[in-house]
């Protein structure tokens, strides 16, 4: 996940679970207390209480979807391949980088998992990226006493270091902001800068990360500094990796940069607050390659009787490497597998096509899901719904709506009606632009994020601890659930969700929820004034 939202400051109130959580709670309390004997199936609550909701999301007393509801949880809250496919994803291929021999692998794992759910069409869909790029052996030497091992690992898509590595001065460079640089003046130029950071706590935190850095990076190649290096935001030496330009094109950043321990970067700053000088070699042999050939992964459960319209539910299946790419997002890959399974196993079909969709590329800039809406640019009049899951496996709450009111929360509580009682009821009207609904978004396509509590995402977010360990299976099945319900209910429903937006619609919404602003930080602004990238002109 690459995400930016407005508004989130209010994000996932922690909202009754009805039967889930008090299944749990026998569950987890009575190994230690013996206050009960515990449930033999702790989801059982919440299929019966399914299976007793099911009002039907069309109009006719007895649809398909009133049919299909019950069947689909029963599916997704039973025995299921679900534990299984991911740990061969994670445990098995591992963490998955744009362009690399490992998303291969894992494409070759979707198309098999896809054809294994019993789905139509499944294929893949080529597009080109601009750059592989791979982490060569970081180094850094501190060559002024007292010398100490620091830990550290390249930013993704960092440029390499000249042979031999850059050797220069450290200067604290405080924040980065415009008056840090102003205190620093001529001595910036060829030094390396250390950027302190706040340490990360939540979602606020890191989108705040995402949009401060672009500034910082252009206010250190104008200085003509040599080199960046960002204090880690996470305690206990954890490291991690993302990109911090964050150009949202898939190009070569602006300087070598590297993320420190935050431990280390702390002793760093305090040997320079002491008014130690910093001698430093830094190595950064990063393998970078040209263009490269890079493939989606789609299946289909075609429509009944208008098989050319469709809904998307879709989740992407890179990561970074650093851990297996458990919560961010593989969880959710399997998850769009499994309710393609899932649906296929009610022996109904909606209406509508559901188009099942893994993105690769959604790490450097949402490229896969920008390559799909050029593939498909025909198809998205007749788009009625994408629905995308990157948020880990914490508990489903509702849905981001895009910023668009003319998408009634009713509509959507009545797709979930047979769900009533399990609390996915807040539909929110931020819009958010770093995952791979952006590119439906700028096409006018009616676009659902799913709005997840943060349980352990953050945390472990892009770095070494997102391993398979961290995931919640139960949690995971529940989502599966209404992401296979929703998909169902919409593809089903007599009337669209919503219209199709044209571009002078999306710029106006653009500017309403201030994604404008945020495009033209992340340099996106450009591709969509010049037509690139959205609606066409």
């Amino acid at each position: 996940m690459n995400r930016f939202a407005i508004g989130r400051l209010h994000m996932y109130p922690r909202i009754g679970l009805v039967g889930f959580l008090a299944a749990l709670s026998i569950v987890a309390v009575s190994a230690a207390a013996q206050i009960s004997p515990p449930e033999p199936d702790p989801l059982a609550r919440m299929r019966q209480a399914a299976a007793a909701n099911t009002q039907a999301c069309s109009e006719s007393e007895i649809s398909a979807c009133a049919q299909a509801a019950p069947k689909i949880i029963a599916n997704a809250l039973g025995a299921s391949p679900l534990a299984e496919n991911l740990r061969r994803l994670t445990d098995g291929i591992g963490g998955r980088l744009t362009g690399s021999p490992a998303m291969a692998k894992a494409v070759e794992w979707a198309v098999s998992a896809f054809h294994d759910a019993g789905v139509d069409n499944v294929h893949t869909e080529k597009f080109t990226i601009p750059h592989t790029w791979s982490e060569g052996a970081t180094h850094i030497e501190v060559l002024s006493p007292p010398a100490f091992p620091v830990h550290a690992v390249s930013v993704a898509w960092s440029p390499a270091t000249p042979p031999g590595g850059v050797e220069a001065d450290l200067l604290d460079a405080g924040d980065g902001a415009p008056e840090d640089f102003a205190r620093m003046g001529s001595a910036a130029r060829g030094a390396i800068l250390l950027i302190h950071t706040e340490a990360l706590r939540t979602f606020n935190d890191l989108f705040a990360e995402y949009l401060r850095n672009p500034a910082i990076i252009e206010r250190a190649a104008s200085a003509g500094a040599g080199a960046i290096l960002w204090m880690g935001t996470r305690e206990g030496m954890l490291l991690y990796r993302h990109l911090t330009g964050l150009g949202q094109d898939g190009s070569i950043e602006k300087l070598p940069q590297a993320i420190v321990a935050r431990e280390d970067a702390q002793r760093l700053a305090r040997d320079l607050a002491a008014g130690q000088r910093i001698r430093l070699r830094l190595e950064l042999p990063n393998r970078i390659g040209g263009p490269a050939e890079e493939q989606n992964v789609v299946a289909e459960i075609r429509g009944r009787e208008r098989p050319n319209e469709f809904v998307v539910l879709g989740a992407h299946l890179d990561s970074f490497e650093l851990g297996t790419g458990v919560l961010d997002d593989g969880c959710n890959a399997a998850l769009v597998i499994e309710a393609a399974r899932d649906i296929h196993l009610t022996g109904l079909r909606p209406k509508r096509t559901i188009r099942f969709v893994l993105f690769s590329g959604e790490e450097e800039g949402m490229l896969g899901s920008w390559a799909y809406v050029r593939t498909h640019r025909d198809d998205l009049d007749r788009t009625d719904a994408a629905i995308i899951f990157d948020e880990g496996s914490g508990r489903l709450t509702g849905f981001s709506l895009g910023g668009r009111h003319d998408l009634q929360p009713e509509v959507l509580r009545q797709a979930l009606a047979p769900l009533n009682s399990w609390g996915v009821n807040r539909f929110t009207d931020d819009a958010i632009l770093g995952t791979d609904n952006l590119d439906f978004l700028l096409e006018g396509v009616p676009n659902l994020v799913a709005n997840q509590e943060e349980a352990n995402y953050v945390p472990n977010y892009h770095a070494s601890s997102d391993t398979y360990d961290k995931i919640d299976i139960l949690s995971l099945k529940l989502n599966t659930a209404v992401a296979g319900v929703l998909a169902f209910s919409l593809a089903e429903y007599a009337t669209p969700l919503g219209p199709r937006l044209s571009r002078p619609e999306i710029e106006a919404l653009l500017k309403k929820t201030g994604l404008d602003s945020q495009l033209k930080t992340l340099e996106v602004w450009p591709y969509w004034e010049g037509g690139r990238r959205g609606r066409q002109p």
